[in-house]
């Protein structure tokens, strides 16, 4: 893994409450979003860049058990951010992350051990735009079966937990 995939990874689990300023051309305008600012899901999350994935990792006060450890959560970058990001070492502008969250499961064919991503359980899209959104960020949250979302108000709690 090159240098600068080792900072994206780091910096993506660890996104600065207060992002620094950037150049005005640093924007990448991908994110579609209605008239009333909902975001509307991409069509190509499939050809996103798959950043890392996590067993357990669970929003939860619950001690991991290995036995049933939770969700399965598999974090995924846009293709042209993830490219800026490797060019240029800060995020631009439109800067979106896809966090996909799965049952995991013990008993499929033809398994011998462990586990694998069952049922999709909710999605979320981080995107960065110092532009649009007052704190530089905005979260949607898509639960199965939608294919559109408003922004998650500021005062929710995981919005603020993001943001410290």
């Amino acid at each position: 893994m090159n240098k600068n995939a080792q900072i994206l990874l780091l910096s993506m689990l660890f996104v600065p409450a207060s992002l620094p300023s950037q150049p005005a051309a640093a924007k990448i305008d991908i994110a579609d979003y209605d008239a009333a600012g909902a975001l509307t899901l991409p069509g190509d999350i499939d050809l996103w860049v798959t950043m890392g994935a996590s067993l357990g990792s669970d929003y939860s006060d619950v001690p991991f058990d290995a036995a049933n450890p939770g969700i399965i959560g598999v974090v995924q970058m846009e293709p042209e951010a993830y490219q800026y990001f490797i060019e240029n070492g800060h995020y631009a502008d439109g800067t979106m992350f896809l966090l996909t969250f799965y049952t995991s499961e013990r008993e499929s064919t033809p398994q011998l051990q462990g586990f694998v991503q069952g049922e999709l359980r909710a999605r979320e899209i981080h995107v960065i735009d110092r532009e649009r959104f007052a704190d530089g960020r905005g979260f949607f949250m898509f639960p199965p079966g939608t294919t559109s979302s408003t922004m998650v108000p500021a005062g929710n709690e995981c919005v603020t937990c993001h943001n410290e």
